[in-house]
């Protein structure tokens, strides 16, 4: 029933959220990085990690690489995924990213997809990207389209975290990259 009503309550959220992004991003209040930080909390939301990722204390949201966000993250601290407290992280390596739920990458080239992969096969972690030139090692990558904020989503990379993602997420998203072997 829980499961029904987080359903029930996402599309009215998830719209407003769709339709403030799709304000031009000439509006000094609704700055880019703002929009893909509350992107990121309803995503979070919509995510179904395997249920041992679930038995911590805290959502771990962690940040590989410079604060691409301008400290809007924060906002998500005090808020609850699956009735956790966020806290947030700033990481330097990947090898610190095995306790995050969910993992930002600033700066993707410096990832090397192989170590990212091995990361997300182990450990379930959500990857975050800018850009569609990322999609191959971000789960959600973010992408200006028409000059609004847009969502590619990995459903191969994904898989192989042991992640889903709900129905009305994939909605969405403008572009859904998958195996196609």
């Amino acid at each position: 029933m829980a499961k029904g009503w987080r359903q029930i309550c996402f599309v009215p959220t998830f719209a407003a959220l769709i339709f403030s992004c799709m304000v031009p991003v000439c509006h000094a209040e609704l700055k880019t990085h703002q929009i893909k930080a509350a992107y990121l909390y309803q995503i979070s939301k919509f995510v179904f990690w395997p249920a041992e990722r679930k038995q911590v204390d805290t959502f771990q949201v962690c940040q590989l690489g410079p604060d691409s966000y301008g400290g809007t993250l924060q906002k998500m601290v005090g808020r609850t995924v699956f009735n956790k407290p966020v806290t947030i992280q700033s990481i330097s390596s990947l090898q610190q990213a095995q306790s995050c739920h969910l993992l930002i990458i600033s700066d993707p080239k410096s990832v090397p997809s192989d170590s990212l992969r091995k990361l997300v096969s182990e450990h379930s972690v959500l990857t975050v990207v800018d850009g569609s030139k990322h999609w191959d090692i971000g789960m959600v990558s973010f992408v200006l389209e028409k000059k609004r904020v847009r969502l590619h989503i990995n459903l191969s990379l994904a898989k192989l975290s042991g992640l889903t993602f709900a129905a009305n997420l994939l909605e969405v998203a403008s572009e859904i990259h998958t195996d196609k072997k």
